[in-house]
């Protein structure tokens, strides 16, 4: 894939720039145009998998809710990054608006744009495509499970949220970064309930991958894992005929799910080969 090269990371230790470095395209699906963005954080090297649509669409996303947008996009932190929120005085929120702001200005300035974001480099994305008839389905996804996997309600949390503020026990020690991220586009138009069920057949699938591969708690690995304490999920959909269901009972709710369940346990399985 061509790389197209612009400018060189300006270490910036004041702002958390983002400098574009490359673009690396990976074609038109659909109308919907993807690419791979390098950029910087301050001066760590970074990348976003970002998917412009042919037009704005409503979407949910679970980091910013129900929004239109002509973008989304899936940005890697590098790790160095992580810990930087303990250099400022703002919280874990205001810095994660702070350095998404920066980054898009690079990025997509000016777009309107649904944001998920991990320590998975996008090279290491995946894309499942399911298609019957005049349907299609894709899932992008991002999956690191080896150092924060859980299994939800028997792994307990390390804190707690009190008016915007986290608030870690004493007792806990922070989990480390990792993160499933999963972008689903459709060909089906489906409305803001539609939408919001849809979360219910993607975490399914999510978990079912999970189940396959037997990936276990990272806090306790007689326990098998549900997800990881960070996974993020957003839903696009299309301008095909309006669709009300997307459980496993319908064929596009089965789609979303094998679209979902084949790109998480392939992006795993890409993960795992690193080593």
């Amino acid at each position: 894939m061509d790389k197209t090269k612009t400018e060189n990371c300006a270490a910036d230790t004041g702002l958390p720039a983002s400098k574009i470095t490359y673009r690396e395209p990976l074609g038109d699906f659909h109308g919907v145009k993807a690419e791979i963005v390098g950029h910087c954080v301050w001066d760590y090297p970074a990348n976003t998998l970002a998917l412009r649509l042919p037009q704005p669409k409503w979407v949910l996303c679970a980091y910013q809710g129900y929004r239109k947008v002509t973008s989304v996009l899936n940005c890697f932190h590098p790790p160095e990054s992580w810990h930087a929120v303990d250099n400022t005085d703002r919280t874990y929120w205001e810095y994660t608006r702070w350095i998404h702001r920066e980054m898009l200005n690079q990025v997509a300035p000016g777009e309107k744009t649904a944001l998920l974001f991990t320590g998975v480099d996008m090279h290491k994305h995946v894309m499942a495509e399911e298609t019957y008839e005049e349907l299609w389905v894709q899932a992008w996804v991002t999956a690191g499970v080896k150092t924060n996997a859980l299994r939800i309600g028997r792994d307990a949390a390390y804190g707690i949220e009190r008016k915007g503020l986290w608030q870690p026990f004493d007792h806990k020690s922070p989990p480390q970064p990792g993160t499933i991220n999963i972008i689903v586009l459709t060909s089906s138009d489906l409305g803001q309930a539609a939408m919001a069920s849809s979360f219910i057949t993607i975490t399914e699938a999510k978990t079912a991958a999970l189940q396959d591969l037997d990936i276990r708690s990272s806090y306790n690995s007689k326990l098998q894992a549900t997800g990881t304490s960070t996974d993020q999920v957003c839903i696009v959909p299309g301008n095909g005929d309006r669709c009300f269901y997307v459980s496993g009972q319908v064929k596009l709710g089965e789609m979303i799910a094998r679209a979902v369940t084949r790109g998480v346990t392939e992006a795993i399985n890409k993960v795992r080969g690193e080593g």
